[in-house]
């Protein structure tokens, strides 16, 4: 089978244009949507920004890896289920990601590396 090389993921003005997204887990199930997208040092897009609506009215932030999500038709799929993300913990919108929290977020979802 040929080896496809060469080929980028979603840059972060791709990942900018899906501010406002619905964000839809691996099964199709509605989580969310897009508020922010987080970079590291170099620019390059680390974590997204969930607003997770909740009954009642109330709403939470969380983060989800970008790597291997994906976009298309107002939605944005990721490689979790709904309640892994709903089990991540909780982010305060516009706050400066700290690197025991990163590395909470990275525990919580097994991803390997750093934002640095």
């Amino acid at each position: 089978m040929p080896e496809l090389r060469g080929l980028k993921g979603p840059t972060l003005d791709d990942a900018r244009r899906w501010m406002g997204y619905r964000v839809d887990d691996i099964y199709g199930g509605q989580i969310g949507k897009l508020a922010d997208v987080l970079v590291d040092v170099h620019g390059q897009p680390r974590w997204l920004l969930i607003k997770e609506g909740r009954f009642g009215g109330r709403s939470r932030h969380t983060l989800i890896p970008f790597d291997d999500a994906t976009a298309g038709s107002g939605h944005v799929w990721v490689p979790y289920e709904r309640e892994v993300v709903r089990s991540a913990p909780d982010v305060k919108p516009g706050a400066q990601l700290t690197e025991r929290e990163e590395a909470g977020f990275r525990e919580h979802y097994q991803v390997q590396g750093s934002v640095a």
